[in-house]
């Protein structure tokens, strides 16, 4: 069974900071543990269960914890919110033996944890890889998806060469991960306009101490589904994306797929890759604008 962390002192490490970052979301929530075909899938939930109800997922490295540490209070507001720690990202989630390349399926896993949790319909949200999750999710389950907002990520063309421009990007300090270094990292993938690192030191050093102790092989388990036009064609008015304008040249290749397909999209100045974190007052007013159109709240039941 895949490792989901380096060693045990970082796990729990990672976890101390997990619930201390909890304390932070200042908005009441509950955790829970759902059993789904591959494990179990912690969740977290916030905001009342008569509010339409929005899953969250977060990216590679990060979990529920810190991803949505500046935004759930204002979304949860306005929807019951369920924030899913990945399985095999660094958060509460425990994969089990199932959990491998050969009998793992997102879309499977996804609709059993809202089995799990009756939900028929919701919304959907998500940031780099959670974006990918979102997009994906909703071209494969259109039934079950009133609307999607994807942030610095959504459909895929060439892994390859993103994950290799996203590489690039954190060297040479990856190479050696001491704590400076990482947080130099931090850095280089925000918009030196947010200073996120300065305002929100809880979540660079957070993030810091993911970076060191998160076995991210234990993500290579999701397999990535190439982008096909005809099926997003189909969904393309649930479909929303959000773009930091910090280092945009580096996602041509993502904005010529968005307009070849005139997919609706938005690029947020003064953020990079953290979009949620460095901009969290302009994301959250995007996200609710856009999902609580009238002619999308009523297709709740």
């Amino acid at each position: 069974m895949v490792s989901v962390f380096k060693n045990e002192a970082g796990k729990e490490n990672v976890l101390r900071s997990y619930n201390e970052l909890l304390q932070g979301w200042h908005t009441e929530f509950r955790e829970l543990d759902m059993e789904t075909p591959y494990g179990i899938t912690h969740c977290i939930t916030a905001g009342n269960a008569g509010l339409p109800p929005l899953l969250l997922f977060h990216g590679v490295g990060d979990n529920s914890a810190v991803m949505w540490l500046l935004n759930i209070r204002e979304l949860s507001q306005h929807f019951y919110c369920v924030a899913i720690d990945t399985l095999g990202g660094p958060g509460k989630s425990i994969p089990d033996t199932r959990f491998n390349k050969q009998t793992f399926d997102q879309v499977h896993w996804i609709n059993s944890v809202a089995d799990g949790l009756g939900l028929k319909q919701f919304y959907v949200a998500g940031v780099s890889n959670g974006a990918y999750m979102a997009y994906n999710y909703t071209v494969n389950e259109p039934g079950r998806v009133l609307r999607a907002v994807c942030m610095e990520g959504g459909m895929v063309t060439a892994p390859l060469k993103s994950m290799v421009q996203t590489l690039l990007m954190m060297f040479p300090e990856i190479l050696m991960p001491t704590r400076k270094n990482l947080l130099k990292v931090v850095a280089k993938l925000s918009s030196p306009e947010s200073r996120l690192t300065e305002k929100h030191p809880e979540v660079a050093e957070h993030l810091v101490l993911l970076m060191k102790n998160h076995n991210q092989q234990a993500m290579f388990v999701h397999k990535l589904q190439l982008y096909d036009q005809e099926k997003a064609t189909a969904v393309r008015e649930k479909l929303y994306f959000l773009l930091g304008d910090y280092n945009l040249h580096r996602k041509k290749d993502f904005t010529s797929v968005l307009d070849g397909g005139n997919f609706r999209y938005k690029v947020i100045p003064g953020s990079g890759h953290g979009i949620n974190h460095e901009q969290p007052e302009r994301v959250h007013r995007e996200i609710i604008d856009f999902l609580l159109q009238p002619d999308m709240t009523a297709m709740i039941r």
